[in-house]
């Protein structure tokens, strides 16, 4: 398997981590050095641990009762053999925890990507509207 192939796998998982809300996937997603960043369309989350608690489970779990991240035209571009920039359109279907009312979002989505112990791990995502 190639390694933008490995890059859009990873990009897969995390959709599917995003989507089940499954806080210790989302987790094993990321790479181990300080410094990962997550900008969401309003906010900035700082540290693995801030972007697990506060994004994922703080903001999509707390807001969400189903979130549908949808990836489309996905982009892997290799900086170097151990970095690699990524970007796609998404857009989601969710239904909001406290209305149940239908809520979604679109834009586009750039990631980076590092290779970490020979996997490869997100260090970077910014989603913009």
């Amino acid at each position: 398997m190639d390694e933008k192939t490995k890059v859009t796998e990873l990009v897969l998982r995390y959709k599917e981590a995003i989507c089940t809300q499954d806080k210790e996937a989302f987790r094993a997603l990321w790479c181990e050095q300080e410094g990962n960043t997550l900008i969401s369309v309003t906010k900035r989350f700082e540290g693995t641990d801030r972007i697990v608690d506060d994004f994922l489970i703080g903001g999509i779990h707390a807001s969400y009762e189903t979130i549908d991240l949808i990836v489309d035209d996905v982009d892997v571009r290799l900086s170097t053999e151990d970095v690699a920039i990524v970007v796609f359109a998404y857009c989601t279907q969710c239904i909001r925890r406290e209305t149940k009312e239908p809520y979604g979002i679109q834009g586009l989505e750039t990631q980076v990507a590092i290779k970490e112990n020979g996997e490869w791990k997100l260090a970077h995502v910014h989603y913009s509207k």
